[in-house]
């Protein structure tokens, strides 16, 4: 009997409480946050691919559509857009704007590389040049703020 208390008692190994502590980043792509491993290579790779900003490209092909409709003479203005759309006249006039956007800049919105900072809140907020150049060149010059402070270039 002795024999068998002591083989219990041998058996038994000591709990010990792990915890570990992984430091995380938070970046933002396509309007989503995304939480990733602060070392973690793959991850960031995936992540400096392109992501596709659905909000700005439903918002640029309204714009388009809206565009046409006035060019055509379906609809006079933005504001009698608005009125079918049951949206307000100055929500469709900033969408609207986008068609001011440079080709380039399009493309990129396109093909999910747009420039970080080219979101739906910075167009409402902000407003565009009609110059090409001058866009371009803003955007170029924000996208290479951000390549010096993390270190890659985050448009990809």
């Amino acid at each position: 009997m002795k024999s068998q208390h002591t083989q219990d008692s041998q058996l038994r190994a000591p709990v010990i409480d792990v915890s570990s502590f992984k430091p995380l980043k938070f970046r933002q792509r396509g309007g989503r946050k995304v939480a990733i491993p602060v070392g973690d290579a793959v991850i960031e790779n995936r992540l400096r691919k392109p992501a596709t900003n659905r909000a700005l490209l439903l918002a640029l092909a309204r714009a388009f559509y809206w565009a046409r409709l006035i060019d055509q003479g379906v609809v006079a203005s933005g504001s009698e857009i608005a009125i079918k759309e049951g949206l307000e006249a100055s929500t469709v006039n900033e969408r609207l704007r986008m068609k001011l956007l440079s080709p380039a800049i399009i493309e990129r919105i396109l093909n999910g590389t747009q420039p970080e900072e080219l979101t739906m809140n910075w167009l409402t907020r902000n407003s565009i040049s009609a110059n090409w150049e001058e866009q371009e060149k803003h955007f170029n010059a924000t996208n290479q703020n951000l390549k010096n402070r993390y270190g890659h270039d985050i448009s990809v």
